[in-house]
C-alpha cells in the first residue's frame, strides 16, 4: 500500500488535529501525538507546519470553513424566515453534538478559554472569527429584534451559545442546549 500523497498528508493532520483539539484541548495535544493519530511520520508534520501555533491556526481556519457552511445553508436561506433560519442553524448543530454524545463543544470557545492567552496571532484569529460569526447572527436578528444595538444582541447570543456549549460538555448532557433554545425562543418572541 502507498503512503498518502502530501496534500492529503496535510489534510489528514489538519482532521486529526481538529478531532484531538476538541477531544483533549491544544495544550493537552502534541505535535507526535498528531502524526501519531494520524499515521504520519513526525517529519511530515514539520513540513507542512513550521509551529504548533501555525497548525492550530490552520486547524481554526478548516473548523472555521465548515462552520460557514453550515451558517451559509441556514442563516443565509432567505427562503425561510428569520426566526426559522436560526432555528435551522441551531438544529443543524444541535444534531452534530447528540452524535457525539454531548462531549465535543465548539472549537472556538475551545481555543479561546485555552491558548487566546498564549498566542497572540490565535487570539487575533478568534477575535476576527467571532466578529464574522456575530456580523451573520446580527444579519439575521436584524429582521427580527427591533433595536438599534443588534450587533450587541447577536454578540450576547452568540456568547451565551458558547457558554451553553461549554457547560453542556461538563454536563455532558442535551439539556444546556435546549434551555439555551428555549430562553432564545422567548426572547425572540418578546
Amino acid at each position: 500500500m502507498s503512503s498518502p500523497s502530501v496534500s492529503s498528508q496535510r489534510d489528514l493532520l489538519v482532521e486529526t488535529g481538529a478531532r484531538l483539539f476538541h477531544e483533549r484541548g491544544y495544550s493537552a495535544t502534541g505535535v507526535r501525538q498528531v502524526a501519531a493519530a494520524a499515521d504520519v511520520p513526525l517529519g511530515s508534520f514539520t513540513n507542512h507546519f513550521r509551529s504548533k501555533e501555525r497548525f492550530a491556526l490552520v486547524v481554526l481556519d478548516h473548523y472555521v470553513a465548515r462552520l460557514d457552511t453550515i451558517m451559509r445553508v441556514t442563516l443565509g436561506d432567505t427562503s425561510r424566515p428569520p426566526a426559522r433560519r436560526l432555528e435551522a442553524y441551531f438544529d443543524a448543530i444541535e444534531s452534530a453534538l447528540n452524535e457525539r454524545d454531548w462531549g465535543v463543544g465548539c472549537l472556538i470557545p475551545d481555543l479561546a478559554t485555552e491558548a487566546s492567552i498564549h498566542t497572540e496571532p490565535l487570539r487575533g484569529a478568534l477575535a476576527k472569527v467571532l466578529e464574522q460569526q456575530t456580523a451573520a447572527f446580527a444579519a439575521v436578528l436584524n429582521d427580527i429584534v427591533e433595536t438599534d444595538g443588534v450587533d450587541d444582541v447577536a454578540a450576547v447570543v452568540l456568547a451565551a451559545w458558547h457558554g451553553t456549549l461549554l457547560r453542556m460538555k461538563v454536563e455532558r448532557s442535551g439539556e444546556p442546549v435546549a434551555r439555551f433554545r428555549r430562553v432564545l425562543r422567548r426572547l425572540l418572541s418578546a
